[in-house]
């Protein structure tokens, strides 16, 4: 686990001559990870950053950066249904924000997310240059179009390409990073000391926010039993937040539930490995240098896998309709559904015969 950032990425702002940039990253918890990699890089150069998210960006992040700033919005267009009702949408709280923004004053205001409405977001902070990805209608909200030359990049490459318009080619490209409240990392290791001793830790994160990227819990059963036959380590289950994975509670050593994203940070951080889904907690350990096992279903991982190289990341093309993303035509989703244990098992196995990570 990382225990500290290094050294570059704690600049002290410059009075008078610091430059001012304004992040715009308005959907999960992975893709917030994600945009550590460029906002290191920023904070390294000295530049002074404002991050726009949902209210749960400086909850996950500030630990790690607390140099930054953070304004909380959730925009209407990011929920899951009902995205395009207009007239539902907060538009006294939109006009405060557009305002709020303005005067401000960024030099600067970046997203990677091919989306016009980020654009035109961009473009009403007045920010002196707008950097993002080139689309039909996006192009007249961004003075500084970045072409989309590698459609199968993944996001953290994209936060780098960003990087390299914003900051000028040559600069280092650094990886997703999040660094835990040590006094929530101490609570949890005393707790895995206490039930496991000197065992591997692994954590089982059975969720995902969206249902059709959750492999089935009797699949996760099937695969932790096969395990338990094989490697001697100590279990802790995550339940979402909804419920999904507590019927498995049976099998672990300790349950974690009703964390805070601080909390999760933390806990996940101390673990030795991390099975599960196509969802922030591998991201999550991905950027506190945690193996991950991640199974995709409707996603595409040239996108969005955990990005070091260190993890395991399971799939097969088993829905010609493969990449569908968030909704799928069918009851249910084929592409994980179809993915039996047994399938998965002999590459899962593999895995952690090769990295030793849970052999003590």
């Amino acid at each position: 686990m990382k225990v500290a950032l290094d050294p570059s990425a704690c600049h002290a702002t410059q009075a008078g001559g610091t430059k001012r940039c304004l992040i715009v990253e308005l959907w999960g918890v992975g893709d917030l990870v994600m945009m550590t990699a460029a906002l290191r890089g920023l904070l390294a150069e000295g530049w002074e950053v404002t991050v726009l998210g949902k209210p749960h960006a400086r909850a996950l992040l500030e630990s790690t950066y607390p140099q930054v700033s953070w304004i909380a919005f959730d925009a209407p267009w990011t929920v899951f249904l009902g995205k395009y009702r207009l007239w539902c949408w907060p538009w006294r709280r939109l006009f405060g924000l557009f305002f709020d923004l303005r005067v401000r004053r960024f030099d600067a205001a970046v997203s990677v997310r091919k989306d016009p409405r980020d654009h035109l977001l961009m473009w009403l902070t007045g920010a002196k240059r707008r950097i993002g990805f080139a689309t039909r209608l996006g192009r007249f909200f961004l003075n500084e179009a970045v072409p989309v030359s590698r459609p199968e990049a993944h996001k953290v490459e994209d936060w780098w390409e960003v990087q390299d318009r914003m900051l000028g080619a040559g600069k280092p490209h650094l990886l997703p990073q999040l660094v835990p409240d040590a006094g929530l990392v101490e609570k949890f290791r005393a707790r895995f000391r206490e039930n496991f001793g000197r065992k591997p830790v692994l954590a089982l994160h059975c969720g995902a926010r969206i249902a059709v990227r959750r492999w089935p819990e009797a699949y996760f059963r099937e695969l932790v039993l096969k395990l338990r036959g094989e490697f001697d380590f100590g279990l802790v289950l995550f339940p979402d937040p909804d419920g999904y994975g507590s019927g498995l509670a049976d099998l672990a050593d300790v349950t974690l539930s009703g964390l805070s994203l601080p909390e999760l940070v933390a806990a996940l951080g101390c673990a030795s490995a991390l099975v599960g889904n196509d969802s922030a907690p591998a991201h999550i350990a991905d950027a506190m240098g945690v193996p991950a096992v991640a199974l995709f279903g409707p996603t595409k991982p040239e996108w969005f896998r955990p990005y070091g190289k260190e993890h395991l990341v399971v799939i097969r093309d088993i829905c010609a309709y493969r990449p569908c993303f968030d909704y799928c035509r069918f009851p249910e989703p084929y592409c994980l559904t179809r993915l039996k244990p047994e399938v998965v098992w002999p590459e899962v196995w593999d895995y952690f015969r090769r990295s030793g990570v849970l052999s003590g």
